[in-house]
């Protein structure tokens, strides 16, 4: 039976209701290597987030996808919490961005390797917390894509494959999106899982 990863669990699709699709709740851009739940208060965080939630809720939002990744500011926790005093469904997600918000390892392993981990994510849980991910989030730059880049986009048609997640990936312009497109579909991916973020931005 069909169904869509929240931050608290499993729902029918026919729950989720009206949708924001491309959210922030936390956003940090110091560095793979200095980030982490270490640089916020969550509860602080939280009290200053929930409103915004809320009122969001009573407009009729019964969704939000929350687009930050590992390394920028994913923080499962805290989008549970959120989910629980707001009653929303909240999405998060397993992926990297782009560099310089890498650590050094990502540099070092194999498409394949990268995969295990973010099927490892979608099978046991983030981190430690239990709460799964709904979806990959990557990044590309703009331009012909670098290796690095390849080799994320392949990573994440590689857990595509393995999971059913679908991929969104933040993308800047054409050339880009075409190339991650291409390098989707030479691994099997079914294109219409693949979502080009900001597309609305471009021509």
């Amino acid at each position: 039976m069909p169904y869509i990863q929240t931050v608290r669990g499993r729902i029918h699709p026919s729950e989720l209701g009206l949708t924001l699709m491309h959210e922030h709740v936390l956003c940090d851009f110091i560095g793979a290597e200095k980030t982490g739940p270490h640089r916020w208060d969550r509860a602080q965080v939280a009290e200053q987030m929930a409103p915004y939630l809320q009122a969001i809720a009573d407009q009729g939002i019964k969704a939000f996808v929350d687009c930050s990744p590992r390394y920028i500011g994913r923080d499962p926790l805290l989008l549970r919490h959120l989910s629980e005093r707001t009653g929303l469904h909240i999405l998060t997600n397993t992926g990297f961005y782009k560099e310089p918000f890498l650590p050094p390892w990502v540099f070092e392993v194999s498409a394949e390797e990268l995969a295990e981990h973010w099927v490892a994510e979608w099978q046991e849980g983030i981190e430690g917390t239990g709460v799964r991910p709904g979806f990959i989030k990557i990044a590309v730059n703009p331009g012909a894509l670098v290796p690095i880049q390849q080799k994320i986009v392949r990573a994440a048609a590689l857990t595509h494959l393995q999971t059913g997640l679908l991929v969104a990936s933040h993308t800047g312009e054409a050339q880009a999106a075409f190339e991650s497109l291409g390098i989707a579909e030479k691994a099997g991916m079914d294109l219409a899982r693949y979502v080009i973020v900001h597309a609305n931005g471009i021509t």
